[in-house]
């Protein structure tokens, strides 16, 4: 296993992919790659609906609850081994290219990586400058005078004016706003860092926003799954996610022209994921690469009347691809594999793989043994952003208004089918054999209430 590149898509759900049930091509290149030399991991989910929690997880082999200094922690702890440093231990060559801008080397994202290049900077190279002008409400005006006021009375003028450059280009140059630049400059970036280091080991961790709202896709796949809709255009340009659950509800049709443009950002990574593969190949080294191609969470266009990735833990949201390749000879995958199995495990697979002396966390299985999880959870620790930004909007929003008793989610899914969700003194039950969509919950048995108890204990 000389080499090792992880592309992670922010936001890809697994339900808008041909090889988890979408009945569109959102894969037509890619998918063929997929079903000759890949294996495809049917049931795999993500340890929380949103970013950093599931990255938490990822790198750390532990679940959101384990990992996180408090609820609200946004920071990686120093102390932990991370994957990058399970690698840099056995001699390879690490490197990061990471486009979203919550997973910053200033919060110890970094950690690990000899490189880690941060693609909403003007120079993805350098160390980002925290520069606080105010509150987010704050005038144009009024920050230009407060820079003023940072360069008359600090010492490291460079300093500023450097954050100040790194402020304007993050502003006009937005990933949330249009990703494809970001996804370009990184797959050029990894072919350059290969090209240079093709002799060595190395393992790469790729973060990709392409399919993160707003979905805005390239002219080159945008319109192929449905014409414009210059009503739904104008409405999307001015709304944001939160509007949905205090403003007034998204209409069934502006969900499913939203799910078409998101499913064109898909059709993109289909491009340029494709094209690397065609870069491995040409170069000699894709038979000697493992690739992985996953996502941190899913995302929502009216399930459950949940948009985007907030307030939820429904399958849409936690229900991840997972596409495997080993390196060597592809012939030996397995095509499919139906165990449930979480993005942490990748973690306890690369101490087997790399015969690593960190001890493997319970929490972690190896992909590559044949053991079989019983039960997966994924957790939602604290929803208090999504309160804050829908109370900015509507001071008098409550979350019971959506259904909610408290202010974070666990679901707990079981090999047999059985999901249950859990929030606050409020349980549900579903049969996602019988009931996928989670329309028709039923009350949790005492059996299943003594195996959640049991699982508490093992995951403090």
């Amino acid at each position: 296993m000389e080499k090792v590149i992880v592309i992670l898509c922010d936001t890809l759900r697994a339900k808008s992919l041909p090889h988890y049930g979408n009945e569109r091509n959102t894969l037509p290149q890619l998918g063929r790659i997929i079903e000759e030399d890949f294996i495809v991991y049917k049931r795999a989910y993500a340890p929380a609906p949103w970013t950093i929690p599931s990255h938490l997880s990822l790198f750390t082999g532990l679940y959101p609850s384990q990992v996180m200094e408090n609820r609200r922690s946004f920071r990686l702890n120093p102390n932990f081994i991370t994957l990058a440093d399970l690698f840099r231990d056995s001699g390879y060559k690490t490197l990061a290219l990471i486009a979203n801008g919550i997973l910053p080397d200033t919060l110890g994202y970094n950690k690990g990586f000899d490189a880690f290049l941060q693609l909403w900077l003007p120079d993805p190279e350098e160390k980002e400058i925290p520069l606080h002008l105010g509150e987010t409400n704050t005038g144009d005006f009024e920050k230009i005078l407060r820079v003023f006021k940072l360069i008359g009375t600090e010492n490291n003028k460079m300093d500023i004016l450097k954050g100040l450059r790194q402020k304007i280009y993050r502003r006009f140059r937005s990933i949330l706003k249009d990703a494809t630049h970001s996804t370009n400059r990184a797959m050029n970036l990894l072919k350059r860092h290969i090209s240079e280091n093709s002799a060595q080991r190395f393992f790469c961790f790729v973060n990709l926003m392409q399919t993160h709202g707003k979905y805005n896709p390239p002219s080159l796949t945008r319109h192929r799954f449905g014409r414009r809709n210059t009503e739904y255009e104008n409405y999307y340009k001015k709304k944001i996610s939160e509007d949905h659950y205090v403003v007034e509800p998204f209409r069934k049709e502006f969900f499913e022209y939203l799910k078409l443009r998101y499913e064109e950002e898909i059709l993109y990574l289909d491009i340029v994921i494709s094209d690397f593969i065609r870069f491995l190949k040409t170069h000699d080294l894709y038979d000697d690469t493992t690739i992985i191609i996953t996502s941190d969470h899913g995302e929502q266009f009216g399930e459950n009347r949940r948009f985007a990735h907030s307030f939820s833990v429904y399958e849409p949201v936690i229900r991840i691809p997972l596409y495997i390749k080993w390196a060597g000879n592809s012939g030996n995958n397995i095509k499919v594999d139906n165990r449930l199995v979480t993005l942490q495990d990748l973690y306890s697979t690369f101490i087997n793989l790399l015969n690593h002396w960190q001890p493997r966390p319970e929490s972690s299985v190896d992909l590559t043994s044949s053991c079989k999880r019983s039960w997966i959870l994924s957790q939602f620790p604290d929803m208090f952003l999504n309160i804050k930004v829908c109370q900015k909007k509507r001071p008098t929003f409550s979350m019971k208004e959506i259904g909610l008793e408290d202010d974070s989610l666990t679901a707990y899914v079981f090999d047999d089918g059985v999901k249950i969700i859990e929030n606050g003194s409020k349980v549900l039950c579903y049969d996602l054999k019988n009931d996928p969509d989670e329309e028709k919950p039923y009350s949790v048995s005492v059996e299943r209430i003594k195996t959640l108890e049991k699982i508490k204990t093992l995951i403090q």
